[in-house]
């Protein structure tokens, strides 16, 4: 059985007593159109694969519901990735004064000529004389080094290994998610959506069936905002009444856990100190988002994606080092909360305990110190 997104040590599960009078989908637009079509249904999505229920408990391959978060996380990064790079390609072409790139003129019968190589300079060397060819070297290799100096600086050729890294990987990720068998209307609306996004982001594409295949989307969209959850006696969701200090000290129960399995042997066991140290992560990353008016409905849609919550927690105000918030999206990414519960053969691929440890520590003083600073 997959985990619940809140914590063992939340207020008690509580009987539903009366039939649910909303929808999750409630607040849809009453006019879906391209300009917020897609943000509707990742919105939609979002909320819907965080619903908990019996479709967590089926064995057999990933469910498209559980792909559909990890490819959206992912194709997200890769959209802040392009923003990036176009950022700081303009910047580089900028205090470069351009690309490395020599312009030649009176070539032979060419007249202008651009190299960007110095095998461009020799193909045509017999066509200058050899203070011209000299000057030509000299001015690209002058370019050339400030390209570099630039760019090393900026790290803009780091952003584009990062960018295409994250194409690859959500590009694998879509394919795979487009040959598994859905299982419910939410898996479908899932699948049709990372289908538009990967090849009509723009909702611009007026060939069939790409507004056939946008008008389905609306109306999946619409389907799904209608449906209303029947009346049970079930149990409700842990976690819901869970207040910000409630949340803040099982956060810190979990790290004074992970604090002793550390003290109680000279090489202890790493499984269970990761699995506590992540899941404290979680839950100062939750009490915070939660203090700064996230709902928790949001809050559980991210699941154990703490790159998400990191990126939401940043833009309200959480201020924490570059290392540390990229160590916190590499936990996802790489999807060592998953690989600690289910796959502990895979030790070896996680980041080092020592680097987990010192997010864990900053995370909880930061968070701790911006809640009293607000309080």
């Amino acid at each position: 059985m997959t985990d619940s997104e809140i914590s063992r040590t939340l207020p008690a599960i509580t009987r539903r007593k009366d039939a649910l009078e909303e929808t999750p989908t409630e607040n849809l637009p009453h006019i879906i159109d391209r300009r917020n079509l897609l943000s509707v249904a990742a919105r939609l999505l979002s909320t819907l694969v965080a619903e908990p229920g019996d479709h967590w408990k089926s064995s057999g391959p990933t469910p498209v519901r559980q792909m559909w978060p990890r490819w959206y996380a992912c194709h997200q990064q890769r959209v802040r990735a392009t923003r990036l790079k176009e950022k700081l390609e303009k910047q580089l072409l900028e205090e470069s004064g351009g690309l490395p790139v020599v312009t030649l003129r009176n070539v032979g019968t060419y007249g202008l000529v651009e190299v960007h190589s110095f095998a461009d300079i020799n193909r045509i060397a017999t066509q200058l004389d050899a203070q011209h060819l000299s000057q030509a070297r000299a001015e690209l290799r002058s370019r050339r080094r400030r390209w570099k100096e630039v760019d090393r600086r900026l790290g803009y050729g780091e952003t584009v290994t990062l960018e295409q890294e994250l194409a690859e990987r959500a590009e694998i990720s879509g394919r795979v998610m487009w040959i598994t068998r859905p299982s419910s209307l939410t898996e479908v609306i899932a699948k049709l959506h990372c289908l538009i996004v990967t090849h009509d982001p723009g909702l611009k594409l007026k060939d069939t069936p790409w507004p056939e295949l946008r008008t389905m989307l609306k109306d999946l969209i619409r389907i799904a905002g209608k449906r209303r959850p029947k009346s049970c006696d079930g149990f409700a969701y842990p976690g819901k009444a869970a207040g910000v200090r409630g949340i803040l000290n099982s956060a810190t129960q979990y790290q004074d856990a992970t604090n002793k399995l550390g003290e109680s042997s000279s090489k202890p066991n790493q499984i269970p100190r990761r699995l506590l140290a992540i899941h404290a992560m979680e839950l100062y990353l939750n009490a915070f988002l939660l203090a700064k008016g996230v709902d928790s409905t949001t809050i559980r849609s991210f699941r154990h994606d703490l790159g998400a919550r990191t990126r939401i927690a940043s833009e309200a105000g959480l201020v924490l080092r570059k290392r540390t918030v990229a160590h916190l999206a590499t936990l996802s990414a790489s999807n060592e909360y998953h690989i600690i519960r289910y796959a502990p053969e895979l030790m070896s691929t996680l980041s080092q305990l020592n680097r987990v440890m010192a997010t864990l520590d900053e995370l909880s003083w930061k968070v701790r110190k911006m809640l009293r600073a607000s309080s």
